[in-house]
Formats: C-alpha cells, structure tokens, sequence
C-alpha cells in the first residue's frame, strides 16, 4: 500500500527535476501497487475469518464441556445471564480481534517499519524526530490505557455491564406472560 505514495514522490521529484520520462511507469506502478494492496487486504482479511471462526468454535465447545462438568453449586450461585453472556458476547469480541485487530496490527507495523526505512533514507533528521514523537505517543498511550486507575475502571466497566446483561437475561426469562399482538401467551421456556 505504500507504493503508490513512493510513485507519486517520484513523480513529483520529476517534475520539479525537469525529467518527464518515467511518470508513466511510475504511474502503471502505483495502479499496480493500489491493486496488489487491496488484494493482499482482502486475503488477509478472510484468512483472518477463517482462523477467528474455527477458534470460536472450538471455544465454545470447550467452553460447553467445561459447564457440564461443574458442579450444580456453580450453577445455582451463577445466574444463568452471566453464563449465556460468557458463551455469546463474551466469546464474540474474540472475533473481533482476531479477525481485525491482528491483521490491522500487522498493517500498521509494517507500515511504521518501512515509512522509517524510506524517512531514513530521504533524511534522517526527521525520521529521528518522528521516531521520538512515536516513542512519546506510545509512552504517553500506555500511561493512560495500563496505569492502576485504568485497570480499576476497566474492572468496574465490565463487571457492571456483566452485571445488567445477566439481569436482562434473568429478567426476560422470569416474564411469565409476554404480550404479543395484543394476546397474551404463555412465554416459551428456553
């Protein structure tokens, strides 16, 4: 994907030079390079999938297995919303990691990886400082994501939406009667 950034540079740097010669290569060349990236993006996007698919699954197998093996105890002192939270929204934001976050990591290491090779041969000076600024950013992220108070309020956050999904579920599945059209029913047991 960076390709077409390095061609039109180079094209620039033609221009400015008084040298038209080759900015219809390097223009063939960042159609090719927008191409050959969108591809390689959407490869890596649904081996991604794949992969992220066939772990959930495999996950909540086990995650099954592992509940009919414990004791009804567990059961009783669990509420029934906070295992069908584990098994459903739980197990989904895995997905989502795995499928987009990893190969959007990747993307942007690679990216960083070589923008620095290409900002250290352009001039140095600057790759330096932009490497700083980096370094600061990240620094800077990671006091405010990692400190004790971000660990004590991302545990609060999801205890509390723990919390109101199982009593949603708990809830719904109390309702003896549920209105539908007008009539009342009885409301199917799950």
């Amino acid at each position: 994907m960076l390709v077409p950034y390095w061609a039109v540079y180079e094209i620039l740097y033609d221009l400015l030079t008084h040298d038209p010669t080759e900015m219809a290569r390097l223009a063939w060349m960042a159609l090719i390079g927008v191409v050959a990236g969108v591809i390689l993006l959407y490869a890596s996007l649904m081996a991604s999938h794949v992969a992220a698919y066939n772990i959930l699954y495999r996950l909540r197998l086990r995650i099954a297995e592992h509940i009919g093996r414990l004791s009804l105890g567990y059961l009783n002192s669990t509420s029934t919303g906070a295992v069908k939270k584990l098994m459903d929204q739980n197990v989904e934001k895995i997905e989502g990691f795995i499928a987009h976050t990893i190969p959007d990591l990747i993307h942007v290491a690679t990216t960083v990886v070589l923008m620095f090779v290409i900002f250290f041969t352009v001039n140095a000076w600057i790759a330096a400082v932009i490497a700083l600024v980096i370094i600061l950013s990240f620094y800077l992220q990671y006091a405010n994501f990692m400190g004790e108070k971000a660990k004590e309020f991302t545990k609060l956050y999801f205890d509390a939406q723990e919390q109101m999904s199982a009593s949603a579920v708990q809830y719904v599945r109390g309702m003896p009667v549920v209105k539908v059209f007008g009539m009342w029913t009885r409301a199917p047991s799950v």
